[in-house]
């Protein structure tokens, strides 16, 4: 499971605009499927979202105490209550939204598909509502 300082550092990496959200859901997920591999920070970094160096200086943020409460070790805490499956499923949606609309140019008939789609798969996230809406702006059953 990851630690509670790797989930502060998750939430510091997506504040600070250097991963999404859904980068660091799936970094998380692969952290809690292989304990004993590398933490979250060296993952993100091995996928080359942001330098060793830019790491080692939210660390020192995050020793700090950007929030002001104490770090716990790893085997004290859980990813299960700090991500909830909510968080997840609109990361899922906003990132599919978003790709799909950026394809309405290009491959119109495909991009309507997947919206229409997101909406009613979706339909009890942000995205999915953010989905309905595009539909009827794009006057699109």
């Amino acid at each position: 499971m990851a630690s509670e300082a790797e989930i502060r550092l998750g939430r510091l990496v997506v504040e600070r605009g250097l991963c999404t959200q859904a980068q660091v859901v799936a970094a998380l997920n692969e952290r809690n499927e292989d304990p004993a591999g590398p933490e979250l920070g060296e993952r993100l970094v091995a996928k080359g979202y942001f330098s060793a160096y830019v790491l080692a200086e939210l660390r020192r943020v995050l020793e700090r105490g950007a929030d002001g409460s104490p770090l716990r070790p790893r085997h004290e805490a859980s990813t299960e209550r700090n991500i909830s499956l909510g968080s997840a499923r609109e990361a899922i949606a906003r990132e599919c939204l978003n790709e799909a609309k950026a394809r309405l140019e290009d491959d119109r008939a495909a991009a309507l598909q997947e919206i229409r789609r997101l909406a009613e798969e979706f339909d009890d996230t942000d995205s999915g509502a953010e989905a309905r809406a595009l539909l009827d702006e794009l006057g699109a059953p």
